[in-house]
């Protein structure tokens, strides 16, 4: 969605970098979590305490990387649809 958006809106090419490199974060993220929790079930399939922990944490530094992400798209889209909508 975020780059039909920026095709439809003709975002820059900074915001295009920006929009890209949020975009490789957020998924570069979510590979590296789910490596994290295979090799935690690699472990053990059972519950264990510590790897609660960093299961929870591997997963709450892609949350932050796409709230972070979110923000960035409002930064660059608000004024885009502001002007598309006066």
């Amino acid at each position: 969605m975020v780059v039909v958006a920026g095709l439809v809106f003709g975002v820059s090419r900074m915001e295009w970098a920006v929009l890209l490199l949020c975009i490789a974060l957020v998924i570069g993220l979510e590979m590296l979590n789910s490596s994290v929790e295979r090799i935690c079930n690699m472990y053990t399939t059972d519950f264990h305490p510590a790897i609660k922990i960093i299961k929870d944490l591997a997963a709450a530094a892609v949350l932050w990387a796409a709230l972070m992400a979110f923000l960035v798209g409002l930064i660059i889209f608000v004024p885009h649809l502001v002007t598309f909508f006066s």
